[in-house]
């Protein structure tokens, strides 16, 4: 989106997109075996028959929106998803294992003074799926403590974001809190940068 100047005042259109789904199939949780022995009506025989079964472990990730709009923005100015205005990125854990999510940018969406890599112009943390966003039902369960849940500067590499995302249903949710500050330099006119999030297998 571009912003329109309807002043002198500099408006900046920053469209973060995302790269989005990630589905892996990884070696089995584990084999099962079942004994299934014979009755006849004058008591059990010596027949067992033995069947097995292997579960395999899934990783499915997907988000809600592949797209968040800050809309337009001064320069000076900061906005962040924590209140929901835009919209965070949703991260559904859809397989069944818990699982590990790291973050990066490709680039840094800005080029005034104090911004590019691994500076606080853009930042990430995890959040709480709010009823707001994810509706009545849904919660998110994760551990906390090992979790990036402050502000963190992005950078090229990926980072920590959640760890142990359960793949329980209602509990299977998360947030990925995007925060933008624009440099008073900044040049106007539409900002974006790519967003990628890997899941893995929590260990």
């Amino acid at each position: 989106m571009q912003g329109k100047i309807k002043t002198n005042i500099a408006i900046l259109a920053i469209i973060p997109t995302a790269i989005i789904v990630i589905m892996l199939i990884l070696s089995s949780i584990g084999s099962f075996n079942i004994s299934l022995s014979g009755f006849t009506t004058a008591g059990s025989n010596n027949t067992t028959l033995m069947a097995s079964v292997n579960v395999s472990e899934t990783i499915t990730l997907s988000l809600s929106a592949a797209t968040i709009n800050f809309g337009a923005l001064v320069q000076g100015t900061a906005n962040n998803t924590t209140n929901d205005a835009p919209n965070p990125f949703v991260l559904v854990n859809g397989g069944n294992i818990g699982i590990d999510l790291t973050i990066k940018m490709n680039q840094s969406p800005f080029s005034g003074t104090g911004s590019g890599n691994n500076t606080n112009t853009f930042r990430f943390k995890a959040g709480n799926c709010s009823t707001i966003v994810c509706g009545t039902g849904n919660s998110s369960f994760f551990n906390w403590g090992t979790s990036q849940t402050n502000f963190q500067n992005f950078t090229t590499v990926n980072q920590n974001l959640i760890k142990n995302l359960s793949y329980s249903s209602g509990n299977d949710v998360a947030e990925a809190e995007i925060l933008l500050s624009v440099p008073s330099d900044e040049s106007t006119g539409s900002k974006s940068v790519s967003i990628t999030f890997t899941a893995s297998k929590t260990g």
